[in-house]
């Protein structure tokens, strides 16, 4: 049956209801995490862990001992050979990206409720909230309304680095210190990314050559926007320029009167707009994330433009 991998990330005993399990989808960053989480939870229960050889041309040898196993498999087999693993009374596993070729694959694993087909892809704010709600919980950890919301507006949306990011909030004397909060999880930023930011009031001919060299992949895109979403909320979560001063982190001890001129500059709308073209672009890029480069050049000219 076809399960999100977010219930897995609140309840990692629940792959313990599955004989086989398909971790498919196109963030690999989360597949490999996926796999290590539910891995790591069927050893803790008494499972050994075993690399499934592709090549094998027969399947005699993978039986016999006393220990159950958990076979982990990056090319598939055949479905004959799942269901002796699964007749055997061990775990099959096998982990692989998207493609036009696994359709049939995904419908082996769908069809029955004893598999789980479990789809990694890019997190939107309802899965990050699952998650981090999930954390909290395990954690026992208390939140105030308007650091909540900023943590999660700023917690990035790939798996695998949301995941760094909280075991950063845990090292933090007090969590909801705004401006802790924004140094914690901008230190995942570039340094170049950062300093992007604070080149928006160049005019658009001086700061497109910046533009063309800091966007060359998917990565780059989100390691850049991360830093304007970052700053932004900075700013648009503060209600006055005091509120802000406060929030700045210590590191932009250079860049604070650049952020306390722009926040002085914005008024309701402006605020509004903002929110939408973040929101918008975020939607965008994980519709299309081969037009990252283009929607980011978008996304900056029309920063640019709403803040002017």
């Amino acid at each position: 049956m076809k399960t999100s991998p977010e219930s897995f990330v609140v309840d990692e005993r629940l792959c313990l209801n599955y004989k086989s399990i398909f971790i498919s989808g196109n963030d690999e960053g989360y597949i490999s995490s996926f796999l290590d989480l539910v891995v790591s939870c069927f050893i803790k229960n008494g499972y050994l862990r075993k690399n499934l050889n592709e090549n094998k041309d027969s399947s005699h040898d993978l039986f016999g001992a006393n220990s159950r196993h958990v076979f982990i498999c990056n090319k598939y087999v055949s479905d004959k050979l799942v269901e002796e693993v699964e007749n055997n009374g061990d775990v099959f596993i096998f982990h692989e990206k998207t493609t036009s070729k696994n359709k049939k694959i995904k419908q082996f694993f769908s069809s029955s409720k004893e598999r789980a087909l479990v789809e990694c892809y890019e997190l939107d704010q309802s899965k990050k909230k699952i998650i981090l709600n999930s954390f909290i919980k395990e954690h026992s950890l208390v939140f105030e309304k308007s650091a909540y919301w900023l943590l999660l507006d700023l917690l990035d949306n790939r798996f695998s680095i949301l995941n760094k990011e909280l075991d950063k909030i845990l090292l933090l004397n007090d969590m909801n210190n705004i401006s802790d909060l924004i140094g914690a999880l901008s230190s995942e930023q570039s340094e170049s990314a950062n300093k992007l930011f604070f080149k928006i009031g160049l005019s658009g001919a001086n700061i497109v050559p910046f533009l063309n060299s800091s966007i060359n992949s998917l990565s780059d895109f989100y390691s850049h926007f991360s830093s304007f979403k970052t700053y932004s909320l900075l700013m648009l979560t503060s209600k006055s320029a005091l509120e802000l001063d406060n929030n700045i982190p210590k590191y932009l001890f250079r860049e604070k009167a650049q952020l306390l001129r722009l926040f002085g500059s914005l008024n309701e709308n402006k605020k509004k707009l903002l929110s939408s073209l973040i929101f918008k672009t975020e939607y965008l890029v994980r519709k299309n994330p081969s037009l990252c480069k283009s929607l980011f050049f978008r996304f900056v000219l029309n920063y640019k433009k709403i803040i002017s």
